[in-house]
């Protein structure tokens, strides 16, 4: 390996989370890395919800300024940030299912 942990949090800056990322197949991690990697996955779901509802608080605020705009060019704006993160809260969902169907089902001791 080229000196890079088996596994590693990367900050995603459109989802604005940590998403967790295996450098290895899981099923090379030792014993010891897997449950750490598990421990690292579950704080990672933990804070999907949390960020899931900051972007439906933005969707909101955007969709009430949307019904207050006159102006297309605002409303096509308004209307692609929109878009943008429901594409947002579609892809953490995708991540929290991706999360506990892969790895966290896998578990020895669940």
């Amino acid at each position: 390996m080229s000196g890079r942990p088996p596994y590693e949090l990367r900050y995603d800056p459109r989802l604005k989370i940590e998403r967790p990322s295996l450098n290895v197949d899981y099923e090379a991690l030792s014993k010891t890395e897997r449950e750490e990697f598990e421990v690292i996955c579950q704080k990672v779901c933990s804070r999907i919800s949390l960020q899931i509802r900051s972007f439906e608080k933005a969707y909101l605020e955007r969709f009430e300024a949307l019904e207050r705009t006159e102006d297309d060019e605002a409303f096509y704006v308004l209307l692609d940030e929109m878009n943008e993160i429901s594409s947002c809260i579609s892809d953490l969902n995708v991540l929290f299912l991706h999360i506990e169907g892969r790895f966290l089902a896998s578990r020895e001791h669940a």
